[in-house]
């Protein structure tokens, strides 16, 4: 299975997040947003893929929850930007 594939199962299994971007086949995992929209499931899963990769974090549904506790706590309630919340993660890993 595919990091991607295995984000966005365990997204789907574990969160009420929206799936209704596309219809048909997901799409492309794209990185390059200026704003994050964290009700939207193709986007966490996208930045998820993206924090991953650049910690080089591994991928495990324990990992999953934290992080995706992380991202939604984040300034909760306001409008972010993908590197702020990114930035702020990699602080956090120090």
């Amino acid at each position: 299975m595919s990091k991607e594939s295995q984000v966005t199962q365990w997204l789907k299994e574990h969160t009420n997040l929206s799936w209704t971007r596309t219809s048909g086949d997901s799409p492309a995992v794209k990185r390059d947003r200026f704003f994050i929209n964290r009700s939207e499931g193709y986007e966490i899963r996208d930045f998820i893929l993206q924090y991953y990769d650049e910690c080089n974090l591994e991928h495990k549904s324990e990992n999953y929850e934290i992080t995706l506790k992380k991202i939604m706590e984040y300034r909760k309630g306001e409008k972010v930007k993908t590197e702020d919340l990114l930035s702020h993660l990699k602080s956090k890993l120090k």
